[in-house]
């Protein structure tokens, strides 16, 4: 019964004109109200932020001043904690890759390596031994570096000869 209570106590005061001015009024008076309380906050933070980048500081009392010398030593704090943080961790990333490309560094030295001995094998073995070995090489290693040998007598895979029989 409440709700139909203030269903017609609105409709009254909508069909009332004198009620209708005086709502209209108040929330006037309230959004006037809200304005003037937002303007003095922003008055208050713009004055702040002047005060924090040392601006207008000769209306401040030595209270006031040893209060702002706080606020900015703990924003500084928060700075440089955050500062170190992330060198730290870019100092981190940068040990990870170090790692790997030590390892990848390795990795082609031995490569290297391996390529040398038989570049140096290519040169001592001729024959079913030098094929095995170049078969090897070009499934491995890529093809250019075993390549270019001049004691090559292997015959071409044309020439082979397939008996059945």
């Amino acid at each position: 019964m409440s709700i139909r209570s203030t269903i017609e106590k609105y409709k009254k005061a909508c069909s009332d004109g004198s009620g209708t001015s005086s709502i209209t009024e108040i929330n006037a008076q309230y959004y006037q109200q809200e304005s003037a309380k937002l303007r003095q906050q922003i008055q208050m933070l713009q004055n702040s932020n002047r005060h924090l980048a040392g601006d207008a500081l000769s209306s401040l009392s030595v209270k006031e001043l040893k209060q702002l010398e706080n606020r900015l030593e703990r924003g500084i704090t928060r700075i440089r904690s955050k500062k170190h943080e992330l060198l730290l961790a870019d100092i981190e990333y940068l040990q990870k890759k170090e790692i790997d490309l030590e390892n990848e560094n390795v990795c082609l030295r031995s490569k290297i390596g391996e390529i040398e001995r038989l570049q140096q094998a290519n040169m001592n073995i001729s024959g079913p031994e030098f094929n095995a070995i170049q078969a090897f090489s070009r499934n491995f290693f890529s093809p250019i570096i075993v390549e270019g040998s001049s004691s090559y007598n292997a015959q071409p895979h044309d020439q082979k000869i397939l008996r059945l029989g």
